[in-house]
């Protein structure tokens, strides 16, 4: 099921116990109007029990045979309204069960996708620090120890070790910033969305000197949304921020792509991501069929998926690749 027919089924179980409450309301008023009779009826029967079999030979009930006929047929009405309230409210009782253990199984569904792309996440990252960072430091253990070999024997190549040391050392610190940035970007909390994108591309750039990257981002931080909580609207701009990072990351690393095109707008109550290289493509089909072995098209996909989005992915192999993506302002 897509989530936006998940929040069409919340919709639909709120309008159930909304119109349960509407009925419980009426079904007490029509309680407080028999309990009311009741009481009314009791008294004119204690009267009865006391003046009028004194003063009158009349019976009770020719005295207020109309009054008493009168409420007994109203209160007769109450109790059957409240038989067909009765009635809805058991209905409505089964949808409502029906709809939370659907929608529950759904939540159950959506935070193990949630799980699946943190796991994910974990991978890739400690991939990256694996192949990149930690190796360099254990060369810079060695480097190290060879240095100290020298120091004696010869002071001028240790201190040159020790140089290229300091030159790598300082290469790894880069590399690890670079992986904090990418789990939070510090300007995002700070600048906003638009300018988080722009120091995004400003990196990249630096980072891949080979490849134009052009790009036109509407400020998202500025869109009307549909909810106020402003955590929520933060979670889905960091989550649009981490589908542009990896999707321009992914053509940067794979796509051997001289040039990339970056456009972000909305319209209407949605967002649109248009990602644009022109490298050596690939065969789509046979990219999803391999899902596990391409993380960054994997995670893309599932987060795209988690904010009500869809992806179209265009490519064929040397004719470059095209993301279109589509997503609901919250």
């Amino acid at each position: 099921m897509s989530m936006p027919e998940f929040a069409v089924l919340k919709e639909m179980c709120q309008s159930y116990i909304q119109d349960r409450e509407d009925i419980n309301k009426k079904l007490q008023d029509n309680l407080n109007k028999i309990a009311e009779i009741d009481v009314f009826l009791k008294k004119l029967r204690e009267e009865e029990g006391t003046d009028l079999k004194i003063f009158s030979p009349r019976s009770f009930e020719n005295i207020h045979g109309d009054e008493i006929n009168k409420k007994e047929e109203e209160r007769n009405n109450f109790e059957k309204e409240n038989q067909s309230y009765y009635h809805k409210i058991n209905q409505l009782d089964k949808q409502i069960e029906q709809l939370d253990q659907f929608i529950n199984e759904e939540n159950k569904y959506c935070r193990f996708k949630v799980l699946d792309i943190q796991e994910k996440e974990r991978h890739r990252i400690a991939r990256e620090l694996h192949d990149s960072s930690v190796q360099n430091l254990a060369h810079l253990v060695h480097m190290i120890e060879l240095s100290s070999m020298f120091i004696d024997r010869d002071p001028v190549r240790a201190k040159l070790e020790l140089e290229s040391c300091m030159r790598n050392l300082r290469s790894v610190i880069d590399e690890i910033r670079e992986t904090i940035f990418n789990l939070r970007p510090m300007s995002f909390d700070d600048l906003g969305f638009k300018q988080s994108i722009d120091d995004l591309i400003t990196k990249l750039k630096s980072n891949y000197k080979n490849c134009i990257i052009e790009y036109h981002v509407c400020d998202l931080d500025k869109c009307k949304f549909k909810v106020n909580d402003l955590q929520t609207i933060d979670l889905f701009l960091v989550t649009i921020y981490r589908i542009i990072n990896e999707g321009i990351t992914n053509a940067l690393k794979s796509s051997e792509a001289d040039k990339i095109i970056l456009n972000v707008t909305s319209e209407g109550e949605n967002c649109y991501i248009a990602i644009k290289d022109n490298g050596k493509g690939f065969y789509v089909d046979e990219v999803i069929e391999q899902h596990n072995n391409h993380f960054g098209i994997a995670i893309m996909q599932e987060r795209v998926n988690l904010i009500n989005g869809k992806i179209d992915i265009i490519s064929e192999p040397g004719s470059g690749t095209e993301l279109n993506i589509k997503i609901p302002l919250i």
